[in-house]
This record gives structure tokens, sequence and C-alpha cells, in this order.
């Protein structure tokens, strides 16, 4: 058999594997229900896309437990543990080898392997079969990266995320830009640090700030993404890199890489970690270590300067914003979790060292519980300055409803062909909205580009189609949710909002990307309605008649924080209450 696997960034359609027969194509990323049967028509043979074979929950706690064997070797001075915080990064590396060994299996003697471009999954592929099998690459051209790349590159970026990508590839530990301090006063007050690296964190910390206005919280951005120029009047805000001073040369970074290399040493015995040696990946980490030590310092002359008597973390996942909540716990501070989105996939494979998880109703307590975290560190309690927390009135049910709101994602961060999804999803949404006298409204990430996606939009709707579409950048309007039929979206934190308006949300589990069964949480607490193909779109009036609104999902979804037992909590230097001295009141 002749095998394709296409890279996510190649279209299958354009390419110099585009006119050559094919017995079977495996796609790298993921596409469309749609996708695939055109590409199976235009090749003549079955076209697949290689999360087929993953076993969701089972792939991460293998590398959950992958990740583990590691832990404890490379402890610092200050007590912070290193491959634990920046193994995180070498996630997409064990989950890519644990797929390619199952594809491995599949293959005969005889087949013949092809890849679209030099990838990880082919070295992965090439180093597993040890030539028992011919592996091919038929495309070189981006092995180096041309100004093609780059221009194409700054069409999908904004201004703002092009500099975040500089600074992080050439000033990752801040040693240019701690020579341009713009450090103000140090605050008197004591304050709550918010770490944060990307808007959406700032905005929840930002909630969490105004849901307590009687404490004083401190902003700190480690990089433009996480900046925010309007704070509330309890906030202050501050970038990381005016703590950061260079280095100053104690030996600490020798030691710990003679520590690295010895405890590598012992893990070689593991095939995986004899695969990611062998291919490279893990060259780079002392490196990586470097860095990552220099962020540490500019933390610790946060915790020195500033009156920070505790820290709130959105993002624990990020090396960057989980330095400081380890850095707290080791200092006795009281140090708390919560997380940006409705879901964090990641504790999966990461230890959670916070005092005290906040979970955002019972749906995320049950997740969490499922994902390993130990159920007396969860807390519930929301941001009561949610948006969540205005619902539509029921009364007003029977009002003309004038929007289908889509909402979309950065597909391709998660190796979704984006173009592909809306050709799945948005003309027969126009036409429904055509249908029915409404606006297709497509309301787009904040890390979306704008200009991007309206190209695609010209390619895959028809002018009529176009006419009854708007797209939305920026943050969420009430006035989307006011005016809104139903949502609908492939899994996007906006559909526990949805929920909490009582707007029907619908999910599209064919194009789940995500190997942590976010959608079969959102389903069983009634947060959304699965649908499983692209032809279900049209049936969505039939469902919405059906359609009864559950009011345990209000609480499901959100139940508002204690300010009482937040400042209690604040109070106990790093001793967690009892669930029940922190008790949330629910709000029907």
């Amino acid at each position: 058999m002749k095998i394709l696997l296409i890279h996510p960034e190649d279209d299958l359609e354009k390419g110099a594997w585009t006119n050559l027969p094919w017995d079977q194509i495996v796609d790298l990323g993921l596409g469309g229900i749609n996708t695939y049967e055109r590409w199976g028509r235009r090749f003549r043979c079955p076209v697949r896309s290689l999360n087929t074979l993953r076993n969701g929950f089972d792939d991460l706690m293998q590398v959950r437990s992958l990740l583990g064997l590691g832990c404890g070797q490379l402890i610092d001075e200050q007590g912070l543990d290193w491959w634990e915080i920046l193994s995180i990064l070498f996630t997409e590396q064990f989950e890519a080898i644990i797929l390619m060994q199952r594809f491995a299996e599949t293959l005969r003697s005889g087949d013949e392997v092809y890849f679209s471009r030099p990838s990880l999954h082919a070295s992965l592929l090439e180093h597993l079969l040890r030539g028992r099998v011919q592996v091919s690459v038929l495309s070189r051209t981006e092995q180096r990266k041309g100004i093609g790349h780059y221009l194409r590159l700054c069409r999908r970026l904004s201004p703002a995320q092009i500099t975040d990508i500089f600074w992080d590839k050439y000033d990752p530990g801040y040693q240019f830009r701690s020579h341009f301090p713009r450090r103000r006063k140090s605050l008197k007050a004591p304050v709550v640090l918010l770490p944060s690296a990307y808007v959406n964190v700032s905005r929840t910390g930002l909630a969490c700030a105004q849901t307590f206005p009687e404490e004083k919280f401190l902003l700190m951005a480690t990089r433009q993404s996480g900046w925010v120029e309007n704070l509330p009047p309890n906030v202050s805000g501050a970038r990381l890199s005016c703590y950061a001073a260079p280095q100053d040369g104690d030996g600490e970074v020798e030691k710990l890489c003679a520590m690295w290399r010895s405890f590598l040493a012992e893990l070689l015995h593991i095939a995986e970690f004899q695969i990611m040696k062998v291919l490279g990946y893990l060259d780079d980490f002392p490196q990586k270590l470097r860095h990552a030590l220099e962020v540490r310092d500019a933390w610790r002359n946060v915790l020195d300067t500033e009156p920070v008597q505790a820290v709130l973390c959105a993002d624990d996942s990020n090396p960057y914003t989980r330095i400081p909540l380890l850095l707290a716990r080791n200092r006795g501070l009281p140090n708390i979790a919560c997380h940006h989105g409705a879901l964090d996939g990641r504790y999966i494979f990461k230890r959670s060292h916070a005092d005290v998880i906040l979970a955002k109703g019972r749906m995320e307590e049950d997740y969490l519980v499922r994902s390993g975290v130990l159920r007396e560190k969860i807390l519930i309690g929301a941001p009561a300055t949610s948006s969540g927390a205005i619902r539509r009135d029921p009364a007003d049910d029977g009002a003309f409803r004038a929007y289908i709101l889509f909402i979309s994602e950065a597909y391709e961060v998660g190796n979704g062909r984006g173009e592909e999804f809306y050709r799945d999803i948005l003309p027969p949404l126009a036409d429904l909205a055509i249908n029915t006298g409404r606006k297709l409204i497509v309301k787009l990430h904040p890390v979306e580009s704008r200009n991007e996606r309206k190209r695609i939009l010209d390619r895959i709707l028809s002018p009529r189609q176009e006419s009854v579409t708007r797209m939305v950048h920026g943050s969420m309007k009430e006035e989307l949710f006011a005016r809104a039929w139903f949502g609908i979206t492939v899994l996007s934190t906006v559909a526990t909002e949805c929920a909490m308006r009582r707007i029907p949300c619908f999910l599209c589990k064919w194009l789940e990307f995500w190997p942590a069964d976010y959608i079969d949480q959102f389903v069983r607490f009634g947060v959304g309605i699965a649908l499983n193909h692209p032809g279900e779109i049209n049936k969505i009036p039939d469902y919405l008649e059906s359609y009864i609104s559950d009011p345990s999902v209000m609480e499901n979804c959100w139940q508002p924080a204690d300010v009482k037992g937040f400042s209690r909590l604040l109070a106990s230097r790093g001793e967690v209450p009892r669930n029940s001295e922190l008790k949330c009141e629910v709000v029907t």
C-alpha cells in the first residue's frame, strides 16, 4: 500500500502529492467530515485523521505517567522542581510518540509511507520502523522558512501577537528588556498577585478582583498579550520584565544542568525518552532551563519588593505563570489556582500544588476530580462579576431572536484545519439564517485574525450567504446574547455563558480536536447539545422545538464565590480552610 500522511499546514489538493495514486491518506491534523468525503472522492481512497487512533483520557494518562518519571530529580535552591515545571512543554511530542507507535503497528511489510513535508511525525515513524517500511518525504521546501512563510504568518497575526512571538523567541528570560526598566514605586498595601500571559487569563483575574473589592490586586503581565490598559480601582498593573535583572553567574545553572544530564541518563532506558533524545527534542532543555531561571529570579524580585500577601493564578499550566504560585507556596503564602476557561484538561497530566483550586461550578469540580485532583483541595466559587451572572429573562423566550451565534476558536493551534471546520459549519448555518430571516454572527476568539477569517468566508460562502453573515471581534457583548436564537461552537467557554442565559448551545462533536472529553462533560451537565455530523445542523430548528431549559444548569456552571470566605483564605497563610468555612451561596 502507498500511504500519504498530510501535514496540517498542507492542502491535500495542492502539492507534489496531488497527481499521485494513493491507497490510503492520513491527515496529521483534523479536518471536517465533508473534507474527508471530498478528498476520498478526489483520490479514490480512504481518508482519515490520525486522531482516530486516540484513546482519549487513556493517552493523556500515559503522558502523565511519562512526565512523572522525571519529577523530584531537578530541584533548585528555591525548592522548585524544574522537570515538573518545564516538562509540560513536551506533551505534544509524547502524545505524537504514542500515536505514531499505534500507527506503526498498522503497517505491513511492503507498505510505502510518504509524508507531505518533514515533521515531528515523520522523524518519529522513521525511528520506530528502522527501515522495515519505506518512509519518504515528498517536499522539503518548508525546511528553510523563507519570506513567504513569514508573510503568511503576519497576515494571520496582529502586531501585538507578532511582538510577543519576537520577544518569546529572542528574549525569553528578559535579559535584554531588563536593561530598560520602567518599574514604578513599590506598592504599600498588601496585594494579591495575578500573574498573566494572555488576555483571557487577565480578564479572569480582573473578574476575581471585582468580586472581592475590599482586597487589592497586582496584575503582572509576562508579555504584551496579558497587558490590560483600563484596570478596576483595586487593581494595579506592572510588567514582569521590569523586575528582571542580569544573571549573577553563581553557578546554579551549571549545577542544575549537571543534575539534568545525570537523571536523563537514568531515564534513557524508557523507550519514549530514548526516542526524544535520539531525535534531539531534549537537546535545548538546558537552554530552556537557563531562561526559566531568569524568569524565576524576576518573580523572586516581585515577591521581595512588592507587598504580596497571596497569589491567584488563572493559568498554572504556563511555566511563566506557574512559577510565582510555587514560590508563594514555598514562602508560606496562600496560593490559589483557577482556570480562565470552562475546564482545564491539563490537570490530567500535571500536578497541582495550589492550596486551593477554585471551581466555577459543579461541572468543573466533577471534571477536576475525574482528572485526579483531590476533592478536598477544590472549592466552588466563581467570579461574581462574570457576565455569566446576567441571565436572559425566561419570560422573553417567545420573542424573536435575530441572531445565530457561532463562537469560533483558533483551531490551528490544535492542528485543526480552520477553513475546513468553517466549510462544515458555516454554509448550512448561513442557509438556516436565510430561511428564517436571521443573521449569522461569527464571533472570533481574541487570537484569531479577522482578516484571515474574512478571506476564508469569501472562499466558502456564496454572496447571498455572506450577506447575512457578520463577523465580530473582541469581547462578547451582552447584546449578542440578548438577541441569540441559539449558539453553536466546536468547543468554547462561551457555551457555558449561553447555558447560563438559557440559550441553547450546540457542540460540533465530530470536530473535537482535544482528547480530554470536554464535550462529553458539557453534555453530561446540560451545558450543550452534541451534534455528531454536519448534516444535523439543518435539524436544529426541530431540536429547538423540544428543547427544555434545565434550571440546574446555572448551578452546574456557576456558583458565586463568598467574599468573606476569600478573606479568610488570604488570612490562612497557606493553611486551607475547611469547605464549610468557605461555603458559597447559590444565586437562583
